[in-house]
């Protein structure tokens, strides 16, 4: 089994990279489940209904959310209604949406969930570490991906150590930057840092880079606007699972600048 996972898309270019690419990588590598992060994907700021149905017409499978989850207030009026987007699993009781899916494919049963980090983050959120053990404990699945949305590398390294050999897929996103440190990890689970940003690579992680220049200068709070002209990165990983032995068999990197 492979399995595409794509970056944070961010805004009109990560959606214009998104489209170029992604067929052509699925007919190509042969991928049987896409996952991307779309928090971003609606101008920079959550995910609206028209472009959630866009990412169902380009063949994605699972649509993760992460703090922007809920800054397109319209997300409110359709993630009830779906099987297929969901927000961090630890964020509080209140909002509405699921936290993880479970789903067959060949007679395996697969769980994709999503935490959110605390560290640098806000304080209303759960623990990571303790939901995790929490879901683990209810389900029962073959295979467990998770992607762990989070701003500190300590806290994202830490959490793979944790469940290393209890997930078969952890993955970061949130800071747009792609780290250099895919790997199986000692007890079987493939792990990156973070899977990075495809959008822009002109700007400063999707924003227009004057804004946040002028912000480090002079302490402006323009409000973010997102860079839509330039050249385009697009960022992903792909995982290879062994479907007789249930264990993460290779990760590759994909960083593409057009």
């Amino acid at each position: 089994m492979k399995i595409l996972i794509v970056g944070d898309v961010y805004s009109k270019l990560g959606r214009a990279s998104f489209e170029r690419n992604v067929k052509q990588i699925k007919e190509k590598e042969k991928i049987d489940i896409i996952i991307v992060n779309g928090e971003n994907t609606s101008h920079g700021r959550g995910l609206n209904e028209k472009h959630y149905r866009w990412y169902l017409n380009q063949g994605v499978s699972i649509i993760t959310l992460g703090n922007h989850a809920f800054e397109n207030k319209s997300i409110i009026d359709f993630i009830n209604d779906t099987d297929n987007v969901i927000r961090p699993y630890n964020f509080p009781n209140k909002f509405p949406g699921k936290g993880f899916i479970t789903f067959r494919w060949n007679n395996l049963k697969i769980t994709v969930m999503q935490m959110i980090g605390k560290v640098f983050m806000n304080d209303e959120y759960l623990c990571p570490f303790e939901k995790t053990l929490d879901l683990l404990n209810k389900l029962d699945s073959d295979i467990y991906i998770c992607d762990f949305h989070a701003e500190a590398t300590s806290e994202k390294i830490a959490y793979a150590h944790c469940f290393d050999g209890k997930i078969h897929v952890i993955y970061g996103t949130h800071t747009h930057v792609q780290t250099n440190d895919a790997r199986i990890m000692e007890n079987g689970t493939a792990y990156i840092t973070d899977v990075g940003m495809t959008g822009a690579l002109d700007g400063v992680i999707g924003v227009k880079k004057e804004i946040i220049i002028n912000r480090f200068l002079y302490g402006m709070q323009e409000r973010f606007t997102p860079q839509n002209e330039g050249k385009t990165q697009f960022n992903a990983i792909i995982l290879e699972i062994n479907e007789i032995s249930k264990k993460a068999a290779n990760i590759d990197i994909i960083n593409l600048i057009e």
